[in-house]
């Protein structure tokens, strides 16, 4: 079989499944997930403050150096 697998199979609906089951508390497992980042926030990890941050506000854009007759990469 060549290509994607048929989407019942695919990784990313497998994921939605088991982040959409009820985890420990009750709550949905993704919510049991999100929970643990703000934790994390709160304890001052900045990979998690920035995690939220980009999920938040979104991803700060790249700067782009240079103008528009110039080669960027040499």
């Amino acid at each position: 079989m060549a290509g994607r697998p048929p989407k019942e199979k695919s990784f990313a609906n497998m994921l939605k499944i088991a982040l959409t089951a009820e985890g420990v508390s009750g709550q949905p497992k993704l919510r049991e997930v999100a929970e643990v980042l703000v934790e994390e926030a709160l304890k001052g990890e900045s990979w998690a403050v920035q995690m939220i941050a980009d999920r938040v506000d979104g991803k700060v854009p790249q700067a782009v150096v240079g103008d528009d007759d110039s080669d960027p990469i040499n």
